[in-house]
């Protein structure tokens, strides 16, 4: 039976700030053979297809993030919601849909907007849209323009990074800049 974990972005431990983006049947595997990680973000992939591999996340008590914008097989409503919540024993959900977030916070998923910073007057109108009583973290998206934006914009919730990340320096400078983790698809980047 599954459970839900009691893990969380919000208490990332020092050796896994790197979050891994699971597409697939053979990333999700390698999970398994880190034992340093606790956390996974799933996107571009099939749940239904996943279901022995999240018994097993959850054995491990690794938490569970499903980009509810990029899934197959779950669609972000209220039911959808509801059964990840219920069924999957996910932790928390991605989505730039802010009803969608207030709906998951109906059903105790951690909440985390993503936010496109395609420039900085559409980065300041995003961040306004945030209600900081649904969310819980922000994933701002490219990655690399973090150390950027946190310089001009006061952000006033914890913040992972997303997109075009390619190299540790990459990885290492989006944390300095004070990002609670970064998403990386790329296998040699989980550290």
């Amino acid at each position: 039976m599954l459970t839900r974990s009691t893990r969380s972005l919000l208490s990332l431990p020092t050796k896994q700030k790197t979050i891994p983006i699971i597409e697939n049947r053979i990333q999700f595997a390698r999970v398994f053979d880190a034992p340093y990680m606790t956390t996974v973000l799933l996107r571009h992939c099939n749940l239904f297809d996943f279901r022995i591999m999240l018994e097993r996340a959850h054995e491990r008590e690794l938490a569970v993030y499903v980009n509810v914008d990029h899934i197959d097989g779950i669609s972000p409503d209220k039911a959808g919601l509801h059964y990840l919540a219920t069924q999957l024993h996910i932790t928390g959900i991605v989505s730039s849909n802010a009803r969608i977030l207030a709906q998951a916070r109906s059903f105790e998923l951690e909440t985390i907007q993503r936010i496109f910073a395609v420039d900085s007057t559409g980065l300041e109108v995003a961040l306004e849209s945030v209600d900081s009583q649904q969310v819980d973290l922000l994933d701002i998206s490219p990655a690399l323009v973090i150390p950027y934006v946190v310089a001009k914009t006061p952000l006033h919730l914890p913040f992972i990074g997303t997109g075009f990340i390619s190299t540790p320096q990459q990885v290492k400078m989006v944390l300095r800049a004070g990002a609670v983790g970064v998403t990386v698809s790329r296998s040699e980047l989980w550290m």
